[in-house]
């Protein structure tokens, strides 16, 4: 966060200008009469309501230095929404799948995942993750006099100084909402939920809850062995399927999500919803494998990948955390994530970081597996009560969702002709 303090605002544009990109944004789609009434209409509101509009934006904006003029609209935008989450809102992204043995099988995958997005959740809470910066040059971010000029300017002016290196310190004033972090459904505008004291995880398999600690009372990341165990433990919990899976429910439109969640809490699961808004994260562990596909180059069923990590069929996810990290059987390994909390940068930085972390040196192998302790007394498996209406609501809605998604037409194209190193070729930046 060394940059934060320094980093310019972002500056309201004139309102002339406004106009006027608008104008242009509209005229390849209207006709000539269309535009031409719309020019009318935009010149009315520009000499107008449009002036005073604007002076209220820029008094606002005054007041409210610490923030920029979009943020609540931004929040406002995916708070107030009514619709499901799933497929409209969170995204996905998935690692590369690794064919090395001793590293891609389920419990390996989830443990070590866990492992590194701990660390990273710890460099991001002592202040000492790498400040997220957009270089025009890339070689500028290993150089020595980059970085020592980078730390040597105090931090209420050292955006400035990388500025002067062609590099460009970005917000990262989203990260803190990656962890602890969860959407709450309310009426007619959700709610983003933060409880930082929480020092557990919540794990999902078959539609069921099972929670362990993976920090100590002292602030430190509990060691790979017993993470593992614990996994280990919930992996070969023989427990069926969960025939009333609480997690379809936040595949639900918000506000009957809602009215649902606050029956939840009516008749005794208070206390289990406050465990999972409160978690670091959620670990979610599918029986399913993803399987291979001969008829592309790399043999994997993208088609099932895809699906498994856009949506599933909600009995084994919840979609309202901050974001999930998803393993399957044989071995794949993503992560699906809560939009309203920030954009994609924070995830895809911390993704590209908890992977490189495991590349470089992964804190768990399979010959490890062997050497673990027997039994996990640590996992405590979450139950949810529930009576005739909320099993009649999770039916309807665990119908509805297989109907949805069953809608959804989705498929895939590998395109290996043209990417980074034709631009290069071609003397074209390929950013």
């Amino acid at each position: 966060m060394h940059f934060q303090p320094s980093l310019p605002r972002l500056p309201i544009p004139k309102l002339e200008d406004t106009c006027k990109r608008y104008l242009s944004a509209q005229k390849p789609l209207l006709s000539e009469d269309q535009f031409k009434k719309t020019t009318i209409y935009v010149n009315e509101f520009l000499s107008k309501d449009g002036t005073e509009l604007q002076r209220r934006l820029i008094e606002k904006n005054a007041k409210n230095v610490h923030t920029s003029y979009i943020s609540k609209p931004w929040f406002d935008l995916y708070l107030k929404d009514r619709k499901s989450l799933p497929i409209n809102y969170n995204p996905f992204l998935v690692l590369l799948p690794t064919s090395d043995p001793n590293y891609n099988t389920q419990l390996v995958q989830a443990t070590n995942l866990v492992i590194s997005s701990l660390r990273f959740m710890k460099s991001l809470k002592e202040n000492i993750l790498r400040p997220e910066i957009f270089f025009l040059k890339p070689k500028t971010a290993n150089s020595n006099i980059f970085q020592t000029t980078a730390k040597s300017l105090p931090p209420k002016f050292s955006w400035y100084g990388a500025y002067l290196f062609k590099a460009f310190p970005l917000d990262m004033s989203q990260y803190h909402n990656l962890f602890n972090t969860t959407r709450l459904p309310k009426l007619e505008k959700d709610e983003i939920y933060e409880d930082k004291s929480g020092k557990h995880i919540i794990v999902m398999r078959k539609g069921n809850f099972f929670t362990f600690d993976v920090i100590d009372e002292d602030g430190y990341i509990y060691e790979p062995h017993a993470i593992a165990s614990c996994l280990k433990f919930i992996l070969e919990d023989n427990t069926s399927a969960n025939e009333y899976p609480i997690g379809v429910l936040t595949t639900s439109k918000r506000d009957l999500w809602a009215d649902a969640r606050n029956h939840l809490s009516h008749i005794g699961n208070h206390e289990i919803l406050q465990k999972i808004d409160s978690a670091i994260f959620m670990m979610i562990l599918d029986d399913e494998s993803i399987g291979t596909d001969s008829n592309n180059v790399i043999g994997v069923n993208y088609n099932k990948l895809l699906r498994t990590y856009l949506h599933a069929d909600g009995t084994n996810r919840w979609f309202d955390k901050s974001f999930s990290l998803i393993v399957t059987q044989d071995g794949h390994a993503g992560i699906n994530f809560e939009h309203s909390w920030g954009d994609g940068v924070a995830v895809l930085r911390f993704l590209t970081d908890i992977h490189k972390d495991i590349t470089k040196q992964p804190r768990f192998c399979r010959s490890d597996i062997e050497h673990l302790p027997q039994g996990a007394i640590k996992v405590k498996k979450l139950q949810f009560n529930i009576d005739n209406k909320v099993q009649d609501i999770i039916n309807t809605e665990k119908r509805k969702y297989v109907e949805w998604i069953n809608e959804l037409n989705l498929d895939h194209v590998i395109f290996t002709e043209f990417g980074k190193n034709k631009c290069k070729k071609f003397g074209y930046s390929s950013i």
